[in-house]
C-alpha cells in the first residue's frame, strides 16, 4: 500500500490523530520527570500497571483498564507520600516498584494468572486505538494543556525552586502531586500507544531534546510540543512505509530528534 492509501483505512486514521495529540501534549509532562529527576517514578508506575494488570486478570476483568487504574491510583499515592515521610519521590518510587512487582508475582502464583498475558501489556501499538482510547487521549491533552495555561507562572516558578514558590504563596505542593497524577496517566496512555518498554519515546525525549535548545520557559513547552507531535507522526509514518514495528520506529525518532540536539551547539 502506498502511503496515501493508508490514510484511508479508519485504523490509521485513528493512529494519526492519536499521534498528533499524544505527541504533542503527553511529551509535555516529559519536562515534569525531567525536572524533578523522577526516573525512577516512572518504572515504579509501570509495575503498579504489571500488578493492576495481574489484579484484573485474577477478577476477570480487562487487564489494560486495571493497570491503568492501578498506575493512576499509584500516580495519586507518591507525591503525598513522598511530602508526609519527607522523602524523595524516587526512594518512594522504588519502594513501590520492588513491593508491587513481589505482589503480583504471588498473583502469578496464588492465582494461577497467566504471566505471558499481563507481560504482554508491555507491548502496545498505537494501530490498535478504539474510538474510546482517543477521546480519552483527547481528554487527557486537553487537562495537561489547560493545567500548563492556568498554571503558566506558577509552574514556571516551581520548576525554578519549589521551596521559593511555597514560601512566596504559591501551593507548589499541591501543583506538583497534581502533575505526577497527570504524568501517571499519560504513562498508562503510552503503555497502549507505544508499549510500556517504549514509554520514553513519548514521554521523556521530546523534553530532553527541547531541554537543549530552549531560551525559556515558553519556548521549552513549544519545543517540547513540536518534538512530541514530529516524533510520534514521523515515526508512525515512517513504520507505514518501511513495514517496521510502530513502537519501535517511534523511539528511534525520537533518540534521532534527541541526538540532533545534543549536536546543536548551546551557548
Amino acid at each position: 500500500m502506498t502511503l496515501l492509501e493508508f490514510f484511508k483505512v479508519p485504523i490509521f486514521q485513528r493512529a494519526l490523530i492519536g499521534a498528533i495529540i499524544a505527541g504533542g501534549t503527553i511529551s509535555l509532562l516529559g519536562i515534569v520527570i525531567v525536572v524533578f529527576n523522577m526516573t525512577t517514578l516512572r518504572f515504579a508506575l509501570m509495575h503498579f500497571g504489571l500488578l493492576g494488570g495481574a489484579i484484573g486478570l485474577s477478577l476477570g476483568a480487562n487487564p489494560l483498564t486495571a493497570a491503568i487504574t492501578a498506575i493512576a491510583i499509584g500516580s495519586l499515592l507518591f507525591g503525598p507520600l513522598s511530602d508526609k515521610f519527607k522523602l524523595d519521590t524516587g526512594i518512594i518510587g522504588g519502594f513501590f516498584m520492588t513491593g508491587s512487582i513481589a505482589v503480583a508475582f504471588l498473583l502469578f502464583y496464588k492465582a494461577g494468572v497467566p504471566a505471558l498475558d499481563v507481560f504482554s501489556l508491555f507491548t502496545g501499538s498505537i494501530l490498535t486505538l478504539t474510538n474510546s482510547d482517543i477521546v480519552f487521549v483527547a481528554v487527557l491533552g486537553l487537562i495537561i494543556l489547560t493545567t500548563y495555561f492556568t498554571f503558566f507562572r506558577e509552574i514556571q516558578l516551581i520548576f525554578y525552586d519549589a521551596e521559593q514558590a511555597e514560601w512566596l504563596g504559591v501551593p507548589a505542593q499541591k501543583i506538583r502531586n497534581g502533575l505526577l497524577f497527570l504524568t501517571g496517566l499519560a504513562i498508562g496512555v503510552a503503555m497502549k500507544i507505544v508499549g510500556a518498554l517504549l514509554i520514553d519515546a513519548l514521554i521523556l525525549l521530546s523534553a530532553m531534546a527541547a531541554m537543549r535548545i530552549a531560551k525559556n520557559f515558553k519556548q521549552l513547552l513549544v519545543i517540547t510540543s513540536l518534538l512530541g507531535m514530529l516524533t510520534t507522526t514521523g515515526g508512525l509514518l515512517l513504520s507505514m512505509v518501511m513495514d517496521l514495528p510502530t513502537g519501535a520506529t517511534i523511539t528511534l525518532t525520537g533518540v534521532t530528534f534527541l541526538l540532533i540536539s545534543i549536536m546543536i551547539p548551546t551557548k
